[in-house]
């Protein structure tokens, strides 16, 4: 098990997709290091380069405007802030299971197997939002207050700056909800018995909520963040949720507590 592990561990979803978001951040945030910053205007969605005060505003309403605006903004933005945040990343599982309802022969062991990796995947949308988003904002705060004027103060709502740092929670966000989860479940098809028409759409569907995760990530690092905000957000998502997931599906965690066992969450062949 472990030569195969060592001769795999390249093609495990957990890397590949670190190893790609990895790329993108950094590509964006030290080869287009532009920050923009939401302000009122004369369409519903205006935009102005914080690093850049003599640049006109931008409207988003219009096509091919450029700068922070792009294809899908306002159906990526309702994916990032509603019940789609929690939901959409747990669709694959609840299919899983619908599914696995109406097998002949379906196992005890396995329904719990669901169910365990349900309650998983809530705890970690839950800490993201709790730890990852509340708790760390307000140690920015405390660590980077907002300076007191800006040339763009007049322009926003709320007459503020911005905060001194603002650690790009929503790279965190499509991270932990969308990416994590997904890599999660990708192991677990491959680990339990499945038929093999299932685990492909099943997979597909994984691809795609990835792919849209990862289209999120780009263009938030792109325009929306510092080089250090987008870092900072990605680091933390990895350290904090994708090394440990990871870790539990080398099942490396069995040994600090029962509960943690890996068969707990998977029904393996």
């Amino acid at each position: 098990m472990t030569a195969m592990r060592r001769r795999t561990w390249w093609t495990d979803p957990f890397v590949v997709a670190n190893a790609v978001i990895a790329v993108v951040v950094l590509f964006c945030s030290f080869v287009h290091p532009t920050k923009y910053v939401r302000v009122q205007g004369a369409c519903s969605s205006t935009w102005v380069d914080v690093g850049h005060p003599s640049k006109e505003p931008i409207c988003c309403d219009t096509a091919g405007a450029g700068g922070p605006c792009y294809s899908y903004m306002r159906e990526l933005h309702t994916l990032t802030t509603g019940q789609a945040a929690w939901t959409l990343p747990l669709a694959v599982l609840l299919l899983n299971f619908c599914t696995a309802m109406f097998l002949p022969k379906v196992s005890m062991r396995h329904v719990t197997a669901l169910f365990s990796r349900l309650t998983l995947y809530f705890l970690v949308m839950t800490f993201r939002t709790l730890v990852l988003y509340v708790f760390f904002n307000r140690i920015e705060r405390a660590l980077f207050p907002r300076p007191a004027t800006c040339w763009y103060a007049d322009l926003r709502r709320d007459h503020k700056c911005i905060d001194g740092f603002d650690h790009a929670d929503h790279i965190v966000l499509y991270m932990v909800h969308f990416v994590s989860i997904s890599c999660f479940e990708w192991k677990a098809l491959g680990m339990e018995a499945t038929h093999p028409l299932k685990r492909i759409l099943l997979r597909v569907w994984l691809v795609a909520v990835i792919t849209v995760a990862c289209y999120g990530i780009y263009h938030t690092a792109h325009s929306f963040h510092s080089a250090w905000e987008s870092v900072v957000g990605m680091i933390s998502a990895q350290l904090f949720v994708m090394v440990p997931l990871y870790l539990l599906t080398q099942d490396s965690w069995r040994e600090i507590h029962p509960a943690l066992k890996l068969s707990h969450f998977v029904c393996q062949q």
